[in-house]
Parts: structure tokens; C-alpha cells; sequence
């Protein structure tokens, strides 16, 4: 992380992550925390630094990313059914991202054995690191799974060790078994576990502060969190986050508010991962209560974002995304006199963003239909006149800048899809 001021701690950020992967698929609600648990433990056990730790943590809080690529949700058995090829389709994901980098290589390989890992890696010493940290993963994620949620967790110890213990030095890496059946006889650990959400906050603690500028790459993901449930938004928080960043800047706001909203376009559809599947995927008309479903999406978003110290603003600014000047707006029906410069922006961008970029059932809006739509949008009294007219002034600059960030995020979106395919599905 970089040196600069703080503006908010890795707890705090690690907690809304964790969150909204469990807006992502209800089945598997608390169990990337609690694999995230088990490898700290593990970790803290084995002595390791502190920046594998940190690595660890964040490669179990992501094990399963690759799985949101599908369309229907998964079952916990579904997904460890096809690990390997989730954990191939993750580690893509983030592999572009330079901070994600060594993250990316631990997921790659974190369903793989650790006989087979001993192998791939036993003329290329330098990789020995990855396949530790992979294989403390993949047994984190085994035990959590073992988990039976109709029975006493502390009945259940003995069981879950006796897995674990079974595979050591073939299926895992055997100091990494030896520190997991420390936890046997630590009660507390297994009750937390089980039934405290918020215990891997409490564990790490606030021991890291994080930069707005750290936060800015670290949201990246979690963009491709949301992008990933759809080809319809494949594309589209890119486009969002690239318009309001130029927009704001047009629009004089400060280099840290330029940089927190566009965090908050990268964010704005974080509340999408609650809607299913067919409805983001419908080409027709929505009916009404399939409408009604979609509109629940802003006000999730700024739940979730609204949990993480320092994000108020970008909570706001993303949340309110729908709003309209003249209160017609969801979920919050917000006036103009409520909503400040950032949550106008934020509005804007995201219409212009949804008329250029191309969709699946339609190609992008051409420039003269896209202004005839945006000032008919704001005679109406939906959205601010003045950010429409900056937006034209600046139009080819702001357009070139959206349609390159939404190309890039695309064709990491089809790659994965090609890696899908591969596998069979």
C-alpha cells in the first residue's frame, strides 16, 4: 500500500468486499470470511510475514470469483464441483490488475493438490511461495465446506480435523495441517466461525491504512465483482467510472473528489448483484415486477458502501444514481435541493454511458441522438442541464475515454467466457 494520508483501513475495506460477494450468490453467504479465517489462522500459525498474510487473506476472500461468471446461482456443491476451472476463470479476472498479480497466481492454483503443486513447481524454486500460500487456501476452503450448518459446530471439530488430517502432505501442505489442528481445542474459534459474521474484522483489526489512492485500485475488483453478472454490464462501470472522472474534473471538483467518484462509477451497481440472473440478462421489456426487482439495486449499493469508513460520499454518489432533480427518481425520490454536484454527475454519466456503449440486443447511440435524448432528459427536470451542456462542449473527449475503458473491460469479460467454454460449459 502506498504512504500517502489515510483514508480508510483494510478492515473496513475487507468487510463491504466480503459483503458484496455474499450479494452475489445467498448459498454461499459467509463462506469466503469464513475461509478468509481459517487461512489468517493458518497463516499466523506458520509465522508468515505479514504481507503474505495479507496475500492470503485476500486470495480466500476471492477463491470462488471465477463462479459468478454464471448466470444461475450456484450451490456450494456446484461450485466444488468445478473448482479448478473457477479458480482458473478468477485468477484471469485479476490478473491484468498489477496489485493482483501474486493474488491472482495463489488463486490459479488454490484448487489444486499440493502432490500436484510440488511438481509443477520443482524446477522453478521462486514459485514455491505461490503454491504455500495456494495450498493454504484450498484447505481453508475445504473445511468451511465440511461445515454442516443444521449441527453444532463444536460437534463437528473432530470430523472436519479428521479430513483435514487425512490429506496431509498429499491433498495439502503438511505445515499448513499441522497449524489448522492447532485451532482442535480453541472453542471460540469455531463458535465465531459459525455464528459472527464480523470475526475476521475483528482479527485483523485496523492494523492497515489504506490511501485513496490504494482504494481507487482496490475497487477496481470489486467493479469486476458486479461486471462479471452479466454481459449487459460487462462493460458498462468502466464507461461509468471513466465519464464521471472527466466530467467532475470539467466540473471543478477536487482531485480527491475526482478520484472518489470515480470510485463510486466503478461501484454504482454493486446493488445489481442481488437482482437474478434472467432478469439482468432479459433482451425485452422488464414487466412491472420484474422493474420493481431491478429498482432494489441503488439502494443495496449505498448499503454496502455505506458500511466502509471514510466511502459517505461515494456511498451517496453511487447510491443515488436513479435519483432525479424533480423527485421522480428511485429508490430515495430525492429533490435537486438533496442532491449535490457529485450525485448530478453521477446521474448523467450514467444515462450517457447507457445510450453509447453497446449492448447485446443494440448498438451504442449515435452523438446526435444521444444529446436529443440527454436534453429532452433535462427540460424534463430529470437531470441538470448545465452537466448535460459540459458534457456536449467536451463530448468526442469524454466519449473517446469511455468507449476505451468499457472496450478494455469488455474483452476481459469474453476472455472469460472463452475460458468457460473451454471447460465445457
Amino acid at each position: 500500500m502506498s504512504d500517502t494520508k489515510a483514508f480508510t483501513n483494510i478492515r473496513s475495506l475487507l468487510g463491504g468486499l466480503a459483503r458484496a460477494m455474499n450479494l452475489v450468490n445467498h448459498n454461499m453467504e459467509n463462506h469466503h470470511e469464513r475461509t478468509a479465517y481459517f487461512a489468517y489462522f493458518i497463516a499466523r500459525e506458520m509465522k508468515l510475514s505479514m504481507e503474505d498474510t495479507d496475500l492470503v487473506i485476500y486470495a480466500a476472500l476471492l477463491h470462488d470469483i471465477g463462479s459468478i461468471i454464471q448466470e444461475k446461482e450456484l450451490t456450494v456443491q456446484e461450485i466444488e464441483q468445478s473448482a479448478r476451472k473457477y479458480a482458473e476463470i478468477g485468477a484471469n479476472m485479476i490478473s491484468d490488475l498489477p496489485e493482483y498479480t501474486e493474488i491472482s497466481k495463489i488463486i490459479a492454483s488454490c484448487q489444486t493438490s499440493w502432490r500436484c503443486l510440488k511438481q509443477m513447481v520443482e524446477n522453478n524454486p521462486g514459485k514455491m511461495k505461490y503454491a504455500r500460500l495456494a495450498s493454504i487456501v484450498h484447505l481453508s476452503d475445504v473445511a468451511v465446506s465440511c461445515i454442516m450448518e443444521d449441527q453444532r459446530i463444536l460437534n463437528q471439530v473432530d470430523n472436519i480435523c479428521r479430513v483435514i488430517e487425512y490429506g496431509r502432505g498429499s491433498e495439502f501442505n503438511e505445515e499448513a495441517v499441522d497449524a489448522f489442528l492447532t485451532m482442535r481445542n480453541l472453542e471460540l474459534v469455531w463458535l465465531d466461525v459459525m455464528h459472527n459474521p464480523y470475526f475476521l474484522g475483528f482479527f485483523i483489526g485496523e492494523v492497515s491504512e489504506v490511501s485513496l489512492q490504494d482504494v481507487r485500485v482496490l475497487t477496481k475488483l470489486m467493479s469486476r465483482i458486479i461486471d462479471y453478472r452479466s454481459s449487459f454490464t460487462a462493460m458498462h462501470s468502466a464507461g461509468v467510472a471513466a465519464s464521471t472522472r472527466e466530467l467532475a474534473v470539467k466540473c471543478g471538483m477536487s482531485e480527491d473528489d475526482c478520484i472518489k467518484i470515480e470510485i463510486a462509477g466503478y461501484l454504482h451497481d454493486v446493488g445489481k448483484l442481488v437482482v437474478p440472473g434472467e432478469i439482468l440478462e432479459k433482451p425485452g421489456k422488464l414487466t412491472d415486477e420484474e422493474f420493481n426487482v431491478v429498482k432494489e439495486h441503488a439502494y443495496y449499493t449505498r448499503l454496502v458502501l455505506m458500511d466502509i469508513d471514510g466511502f459517505e460520499d461515494i456511498a451517496n454518489w453511487a447510491g443515488y444514481h436513479h435519483e432525479k432533480l424533480n423527485g421522480n427518481g428511485y429508490p430515495f425520490h430525492l429533490k435537486e435541493e438533496q442532491l449535490d454536484l457529485g450525485s448530478k454527475i453521477m446521474a448523467v454519466a450514467d444515462i450517457f454511458s447507457a445510450l453509447t456503449e453497446t449492448r447485446p440486443y443494440r448498438a451504442g447511440m449515435e452523438k446526435d441522438q444521444v444529446i436529443k435524448i440527454m436534453r429532452e432528459d433535462a427540460a424534463r427536470g430529470d437531470i441538470s442541464g448545465e452537466i448535460v451542456e459540459i458534457l456536449i462542449r467536451n463530448y468526442e473527449e469524454i466519449d473517446s475515454i469511455r468507449d476505451q475503458k468499457s472496450k478494455e473491460a469488455g474483452a476481459r469479460y469474453f476472455a472469460s467466457l472463452g475460458t468457460l467454454q473451454k471447460h465445457g460449459e
